[in-house]
């Protein structure tokens, strides 16, 4: 008897997903998720749908967010991101809205109806375009990740990347992803910037990431400006030992008594040198040129790039008007 009840169970769960998937074409096939679930999980699930989507025709939208958000954390399909969007948008939270349509459209970028909602976001980020922007951007790596702000009891966010428009303050980020350590980051949002948080997720069981790559170490734009700055500075050095040289062999000619063997070999033998030394004289500004240059294109690559060094790095960087007439960067990590 009991096993005749999880067999049916099955079929209206898989009933259930059909026509739970069918408004949004989602591609992906979700039997490895449903496989994961215990026969109450999946009688859970079935209730939990049932629920939102019937608080949803109602008018519920609270209730439906709710219940879709306690879906979503049992089993992590994209298609409850999407209905979690609808429900926040007819609540009015319109960067909600935005941030759970493009978790979906991120976690199913084939979606049939991805032309209809990149047309809704485009007009909901319209309305939010009116006002100032102040919003933190989370990365992750690998992403997926789920988001929560300051207490998981408030709902889950959406999953990274997202970019979450908040209030100016100070938040406490909460970032889970099953296999990954979690991370709780506390951020300071200024009005009208957006801190941009880049994280690297740890494996469970200590397994660490791999170690960066030798053009991601802090050393490398440190020894080339250090480079670069030397090669400058031994420019008037190099100048001045050409003109010894120069002014050396016009005396070799002045006192010589005539064009002997000798004479010509301390003639040629500082006129090389004068080549030589301005030859550096030439190079040197080159190379520090070169040098400098390079050390600031490495310094922000690593600040702009997406794979974060597990110790040193930028961890936070912000950017937004300052004072009244200027634009300012905050960059904060370690180095």
């Amino acid at each position: 008897m009991m096993f005749m009840k999880m067999r049916v169970c099955g079929a209206a769960l898989a009933a259930m997903v059909v026509w739970l998937f069918s408004a949004t074409a989602f591609a992906a096939d979700p039997d490895q998720i449903f496989e994961e679930l215990s026969e109450a999980e999946k009688v859970q699930l079935i209730e939990l749908i049932d629920e939102g989507s019937a608080a949803y025709d109602d008018g519920q939208f609270q209730q439906a967010a709710d219940t879709f958000h306690e879906a979503y954390e049992l089993a992590p399909l994209p298609d409850f991101l999407y209905r979690l969007g609808l429900a926040y948008e007819r609540l009015g939270e319109d960067a909600r809205a935005v941030e759970y349509y493009r978790s979906f459209l991120n976690q199913v970028p084939q979606a049939e109806e991805r032309g209809r909602i990149e047309s809704t976001i485009a007009v909901i980020e319209r309305r939010l375009a009116s006002r100032a922007k102040t919003a933190v951007e989370v990365i992750t790596r690998p992403e997926g990740a789920r988001v929560y702000v300051d207490s998981k009891e408030s709902g889950m966010r959406g999953v990274t990347p997202i970019d979450l428009n908040v209030e100016a303050g100070s938040y406490t980020l909460f970032i889970e992803l099953d296999g990954y350590e979690p991370i709780e980051e506390r951020v300071q949002v200024p009005e009208g910037q957006t801190v941009v948080l880049r994280l690297g997720m740890e494996p469970e069981g200590g397994v660490g990431p791999a170690e960066p790559s030798f053009m991601r170490s802090t050393w490398v734009p440190v020894t080339l400006a250090v480079v670069g700055v030397g090669a400058l500075a031994l420019t008037p050095v190099f100048s001045s030992q050409a003109e010894a040289a120069g002014r050396e062999g016009d005396e070799i000619l002045r006192r010589a008594d005539g064009r002997t063997a000798a004479n010509n070999a301390a003639k040629e033998a500082a006129d090389r040198r004068e080549a030589t030394y301005n030859g550096l004289a030439i190079a040197s500004p080159i190379v520090g040129a070169v040098a400098l240059t390079s050390a600031g294109v490495i310094f922000v690559w690593q600040i702009l790039s997406d794979d974060p060094a597990p110790e040193r790095g930028v961890s936070a960087m912000g950017v937004g008007p300052m004072g009244e007439d200027g634009m300012g960067v905050g960059i904060q990590g370690r180095f």
